[in-house]
């Protein structure tokens, strides 16, 4: 077993369930700004918060240019149907491209009276990194437009069909190893594809990974455990020797060093740790309680406290049978030194993934 500079603990738990909490956009890049308690943890997957960037952010070429034509309802090019997913700025939606047919998927985004230029440029800086990483990955989700009428802003994209991984480890509890492993690989894939294009995603977690198609399908091949990667708010350009400061991501999922308040791409690396650790055991890595439990005492300290400095538990009611490769993969993605942590490019070649190349196929 590859040694990684964690040490493993053996424990015995109960089952749980996942949850988390939404935690609202922060004015600051440094962790003392968040307050010592955070909101209950009660929604199915952790809310984001995304960076906030001024005026020398350098993604200043990113952003459309204001539209000089008059705005119209966006329901007469599209007629919207059921939500499928809630997040922290917006709801996403099915809909249906009225003049092709096309079913899409609609990221409605309300105008924040006060919020103007700034709400505007944030959602086309997302938009534009969006297309940077369909051009990178054939992962990440299909980008197709963003638009805006009177009361609302628009993300469209591609619908894939088997909805998320939060949805279906909230519906069917914990992937098999076998199962695992064809997700991972794709996830993995993705991310080196953004890490090679220097693209920090920043955000990645089981809510934001989506199944392609509806699974199980009625064929007998792979392709319907196939992933799709969304939800680029929180995704920076990286600059060599430039690291990144403004704190954004999911707070169960945030690496040492963003707490720290200085990190880069290895961060994308051990939120896919904690990602793969949730979704064989439906727990986190650092608590032995269940998550509806860890609601009654973990404040936003402790959460910090326990990522920078606690073991990863591996307890023996829920890892029973679990191949150690997957454990020592998780221990060198878990690795609390950003820099002895796997890269993506080096985790595709960790044991573990030898036979998940052939198990997932890439479309």
């Amino acid at each position: 077993m590859a040694h990684c500079g964690l040490r493993l603990q053996l424990r015995t738990s109960s089952a749980s369930s996942h949850a988390a909490w939404a935690v609202p956009p922060l004015q600051h890049g440094h962790p003392s700004s968040r307050g010592a308690h955070c909101p209950p943890l009660h929604a199915a997957a952790s809310a984001s918060f995304s960076p906030t960037f001024g005026p020398s952010s350098g993604v200043s070429s990113l952003l459309s240019p204001a539209s000089s034509t008059p705005m119209v309802s966006f329901a007469s090019r599209y007629a919207l149907g059921d939500p499928l997913g809630q997040g922290a700025m917006g709801t996403v939606v099915a809909a249906i491209d009225r003049v092709t047919g096309q079913e899409v998927a609609v990221k409605v985004v309300a105008k924040q009276r006060n919020a103007g230029r700034h709400q505007r440029s944030a959602l086309h800086r997302e938009a534009g990194l969006w297309k940077r990483a369909c051009a990178a990955s054939r992962q990440a989700g299909r980008f197709m437009s963003i638009e805006e009428d009177a009361t609302n802003y628009y993300i469209v994209s591609e619908k894939c069909h088997g909805g998320s991984l939060q949805q279906m480890l909230n519906d069917r509890g914990a992937l098999s190893e076998a199962e695992l492993s064809q997700v991972a690989w794709c996830i993995l894939a993705f991310l080196t594809d953004m890490h090679s294009n220097s693209i920090y995603y920043g955000d990645l977690k089981p809510g934001n990974v989506i199944l392609k198609d509806v699974y199980p399908c009625s064929s007998s091949g792979p392709g319907c455990l196939n992933v799709r990667v969304i939800d680029f708010g929180c995704s920076q350009i990286v600059a060599p020797g430039s690291p990144l400061r403004a704190l954004s991501g999911s707070p169960l999922f945030l690496a040492p060093e963003i707490i720290k308040g200085s990190y880069g791409l290895p961060a994308d690396m051990w939120a896919f740790g904690v990602t793969l650790y949730l979704l064989i055991c439906n727990r986190l890595p650092f608590w032995l309680e269940p998550v509806d439990q860890l609601e009654h005492f973990l404040d936003q300290q402790s959460i910090d406290t326990a990522i920078q400095y606690s073991p990863v538990l591996f307890a023996s009611t829920h890892w029973r049978g679990v191949s150690e490769d997957l454990k020592d993969l998780i221990c060198c993605l878990l690795e609390k030194d950003p820099a002895r942590r796997l890269t993506a490019e080096a985790a595709m070649q960790h044991p573990w993934f030898a036979n998940a190349k052939e198990m997932c196929r890439l479309s």
